[in-house]
Formats: C-alpha cells, sequence, structure tokens
C-alpha cells in the first residue's frame, strides 16, 4: 500500500509538472469547489488544444471545429462543475476509506442523477459535432480532424459508460457507508 501511495504521488507531481511546463494552469478552484483528477485536467487542455488548433483549418473543418469548441466549453464546465469532482474519492473508496468529510459528493452525485438526461443529450449533441467534423475532415482530406473527431467520440462514450456511472456509484456508496447520509 505505502509503494502505490509514492507512485501515486509521484505521477500528481509529474503531470502538475507536465501541466506547467506546456504553459497550462490548473484554475485553482473556488472555495465553493472541489478539485478533479489530474489527468482529467490534462486531458481537458490537450483537447482545447488540438480543438483549437482545428478551429484555424480552412473551410468545413474549421466551421465544424468552431461549433465543436463552444460545445466542449459547455459540456467542460458541467463536468468541471459537479460531474468529476467526486471522482477524486475514488482511490480513498477502493481502499475502503469513507470519512464525513466526503459528503459534499452527495449532492454532486445526486445533481448527476437528476441531470442525467440533459447530459445524455450533451453526449448525442457531441457525437453529432464530432460526426459533422469527421466528415468535413474526410472530404478535406484532413487526417488530424478525423482523428479528432473519432476520439472525441471516444471520449464522450468514456464519459457516459464510466465516469458518470462512476460519480452515481460513489453518491452510492457515500450514502450507504455515512450515518448521516441515510
Amino acid at each position: 500500500m505505502r509503494h502505490r501511495s509514492w507512485t501515486v504521488l509521484a505521477l500528481a507531481a509529474f503531470t502538475a509538472a507536465l501541466v506547467g511546463s506546456w504553459g497550462f494552469a490548473a484554475t485553482p478552484p473556488a472555495p465553493s469547489q472541489h478539485l478533479i483528477p489530474q489527468s482529467l485536467i490534462v486531458e481537458h487542455q490537450d483537447t482545447l488544444e488540438r480543438l483549437t488548433e482545428l478551429t484555424h483549418h480552412r473551410g468545413a473543418v474549421g466551421q465544424e471545429a468552431r461549433k465543436a469548441l463552444a460545445l466542449f466549453k459547455a459540456h467542460t464546465a458541467r463536468e468541471q462543475e459537479y460531474i468529476l469532482p467526486p471522482l477524486t474519492l475514488l482511490p480513498d473508496l477502493a481502499a475502503g476509506k469513507v470519512t464525513p468529510d466526503m459528503a459534499w459528493a452527495l449532492t454532486m452525485a445526486d445533481r448527476v442523477r437528476a441531470d442525467r438526461a440533459q447530459i445524455d443529450q450533451e453526449h448525442v449533441q457531441v457525437t453529432e459535432v464530432m460526426t459533422a467534423l469527421f466528415n468535413a475532415g474526410q472530404r478535406a482530406k484532413d487526417k488530424e480532424a478525423m482523428d479528432f473527431a473519432r476520439s472525441g467520440v471516444a471520449d464522450s462514450l468514456n464519459d457516459s459508460e464510466l465516469l458518470e456511472p462512476m460519480v452515481l456509484m460513489i453518491g452510492d456508496t457515500l450514502r450507504s457507508k455515512l450515518p448521516s447520509a441515510r
């Protein structure tokens, strides 16, 4: 267990250095907000950088990329507000540690459950805009746009199939283990 803790700390330090070396600053959370996993910060920054680059492509690729960028920013704001923060609890929950100070995640998990239809619709929109970007890239023979569109759909599926259900399970776990949450 001790080895795992050092590994996690080393990875977090490496990620923080990597994010800093790319010129990205992880925005410190407001007092009412909670952190999100470092891996997702890096992923979002990479997506934003690649998509912004695609907006400078000519023709339909640039046009579709601009649509995708607006949608990505809105989706990312929602994720950072209440979908991704509970995921920071996963290492502790996996280790069997549940403490009363984790109760903040219940509100977020409940909101994910309540907003599920809206979030699912957002994923449909992401798929549609990525399909349009892929098609524009295909017509323009723009492999970069096509590759990005494929990865954008995969990321959206990852959110739907894994991340959002994990948040719901975190809420269920906390509710069952915290006496005050029952």
